[in-house]
C-alpha cells in the first residue's frame, strides 16, 4: 500500500520537524496501524540515501529525489527540506547519533499511539497468602482487606484513580472506604460484587466451585460473571448471605437471612478467635486443611458429625484429640498428610 508523503513526513526524515510536523506525524499514525511499519521503511530507506557533495554539504534535494525514486511513490511535496551545510566527519557522527534519536523518536510516537489506540497493558499488584497462613492488606483509598489461607488479590498500580477494582481467587474479607463517585468491585470466577461502601465477606475458592458472600452491613449488588453462566442479579441488604452454586444447568443461588450472631461466626475466620458454629465434619476438615496446611481424608461415616467450638493458636492434633472427645473418630497424622477414621471400637 502507498501512502503519500507529506511535508511534515520528510521534514521527520531530514530531522528538521517542528513540533507542529511531530503533531501531524502523531495523527497521521494514529489513523491507520499499517503506518508505523511504512514509517519504518521510509526510515531506513532515507538513512541509505543520504549524498555528501564537495564541499562537505549533505544534499537533502539529491537524497530526497533518491528517496523518492526508492520508495516509487509519485506523490510527494512541492519542495524538499533545504540543503545543510556540514562538516563531512560531523556529518558521520550525526548519522550514527541520529540512529539512537530515530530510535527514541519512533519509541515516543508508537507509545503515543498505543495510549491513545489499544487498550493499554496495565501492571498489577497481587497478593498471595499461602496455605497456613492469613494477611492484611490496607489499600491505597483505606479500604482494609483480611485474606484467609490459600487466597490472592490482585489489583491494577492505577487502583482508585477512576476505578476501584480487585479480583479474588479464596476468601478475603473487605471493610470497604466509601466514595460514592467510585464503586469498589470485587471480581470473582462466578460473580462480580459492587458496593460503595460497606464490610462483606467473599469465600470464591475455585475448586469448590461455589461462592458465598456475607454481608455484615450495608448493600450490595450481586452479578454473574461470564465464566459462570446466567443468573439474576441479587441485592443483598445488611444480615444477608448468598450462596451460589455452579450445576450443569443454570447456577442455583440462594439468599438467607442469618442473625448478628452467626455473621460475626461467618467471618471469624479473620480474627485470633475463629469460631465454629454447627459445622459438618466434611466441611470443617476443608476448612482446617487451609489453616493447618495439611490435607485430610474423612471417612464417609463420619462427614455429617457436626461441630462447635472456638479455636486460637491450638495446633492440628489438639483440635482432632478436642474432636475425638465425644464422637467416634481416630486420627492419624504423617507429616502434611491426615487421616480421620470410625473408631468402630468405641462405637459398640
Amino acid at each position: 500500500m502507498n501512502y503519500p508523503i507529506e511535508d511534515f513526513i520528510i521534514n521527520f526524515l531530514a530531522r528538521k520537524e517542528s513540533p507542529e510536523d511531530v503533531q501531524k506525524l502523531k495523527e497521521w499514525l494514529v489513523v491507520d496501524p499499517a503506518r508505523r511499519n511504512k514509517l519504518k521503511q521510509w526510515l531506513a530507506v532515507w538513512d541509505s540515501v543520504g549524498m555528501v557533495d564537495a564541499t562537505d554539504q549533505l544534499d537533502i534535494e539529491k537524497a530526497y529525489q533518491r528517496f523518492l525514486f526508492r520508495v516509487g511513490t509519485k506523490t510527494a511535496p512541492k519542495t524538499a527540506p533545504k540543503r545543510i551545510r556540514t562538516n563531512t566527519v560531523f556529518m558521520t557522527i550525526s548519522r550514527i547519533a541520529a540512529i539512537f534519536v530515530i530510535g527514541f523518536s519512533l519509541g515516543m510516537l508508537f507509545h503515543f499511539y498505543w495510549k491513545n489506540n489499544q487498550h493499554e497493558q496495565v501492571a498489577f499488584i497481587e497478593n498471595i497468602v499461602p496455605l497456613g497462613s492469613k494477611s492484611e492488606i490496607k489499600m491505597p483509598d483505606g479500604t482494609a482487606v483480611w485474606l484467609n489461607a490459600g487466597s490472592t488479590l490482585r489489583y491494577p498500580t492505577d487502583y482508585g484513580k477512576t476505578k476501584r477494582n480487585v479480583y479474588l481467587t479464596g476468601e478475603g474479607y473487605f471493610k470497604v472506604t466509601r466514595q460514592t463517585e467510585k464503586p469498589f468491585t470485587v471480581h470473582t470466577a462466578l460473580a462480580i460484587i459492587t458496593t460503595l461502601g460497606t464490610e462483606f465477606d467473599v469465600k470464591a475458592y475455585p475448586e469448590e466451585n461455589v461462592l458465598e458472600t456475607t454481608l455484615i452491613e450495608g448493600k450490595l449488588a450481586v452479578e454473574h460473571s461470564e465464566a459462570s453462566g446466567v443468573f439474576d442479579r441479587v441485592l443483598l441488604k445488611t444480615g444477608q448471605k448468598l450462596s451460589v452454586t455452579v450445576t450443569d444447568q443454570k447456577p442455583e443461588t440462594v439468599v438467607t437471612q442469618i442473625d448478628q450472631d452467626m455473621a460475626e461466626a461467618e467471618v471469624s475466620w479473620k480474627e485470633t478467635n475463629w469460631r465454629i458454629e454447627s459445622e459438618t465434619l466434611q466441611h470443617l476438615a476443608v476448612k482446617l486443611e487451609r489453616r493447618y496446611n495439611v490435607r485430610i481424608t474423612v471417612d464417609d461415616r463420619l462427614k455429617d458429625i457436626r461441630f462447635s467450638a472456638t479455636l486460637s493458636d491450638e495446633s492440628l492434633e489438639q483440635v482432632l484429640r478436642y474432636m475425638q472427645i465425644s464422637n467416634p473418630i481416630l486420627f492419624y497424622i504423617d507429616g502434611k498428610n491426615v487421616d480421620i477414621r470410625f473408631d468402630m471400637e468405641r462405637m459398640e
